[in-house]
């Protein structure tokens, strides 16, 4: 008989210290679901804030580019023939491409850091190749 009680008061101290165990792990998974949910807000409010910056200078540059193209057409027609048959093609082929960029930059979805960083680099090598060709083109008039 006593050995009954010894047995069951084994497998009750078991059962407890299982379930106070159980409880703790219970709480640390509670506080890492919570630590990882807030690191990824975190990483959410990081990307939004260089989001709207790269945003912002891309459209600013976009801007700049469509002022400098408008002025370039503006000017071209009071040349002459030779000139504007020189220039039209490469300014109506920058105007496309500034407009290309202005879409590529208002239909943009985040797809993860690697695909942020591949479009980052697509879109500034796009944006510097308008940029060279139009300053060309400035630096070049007849």
């Amino acid at each position: 008989m006593k050995f009954k009680y010894f047995i069951l008061t084994f497998i009750l101290l078991i059962a407890g210290s299982l379930l106070a165990g159980c409880e703790n792990n219970r709480e640390d998974a509670k506080e890492k679901v919570q630590q990882a949910d807030q690191a990824l807000k975190d990483a959410q409010a990081q990307f939004d804030n260089e989001w709207q910056q790269f945003k912002n200078d891309a459209e600013s540059k976009i801007d700049n580019n469509e002022k400098r193209i408008n002025d370039f057409k503006a000017e071209m027609k009071k040349t002459s023939a030779k000139f504007k048959a020189k220039y039209a093609n490469k300014i109506l082929t920058l105007e496309q491409k500034n407009i290309e960029l202005k879409k590529m930059i208002s239909n943009y979805q985040y797809e993860g850091k690697d695909n942020w960083d591949k479009f980052k680099l697509e879109f500034n090598s796009n944006m510097d190749s308008v940029g060279i060709a139009l300053n060309d083109i400035f630096n070049k008039k007849d």
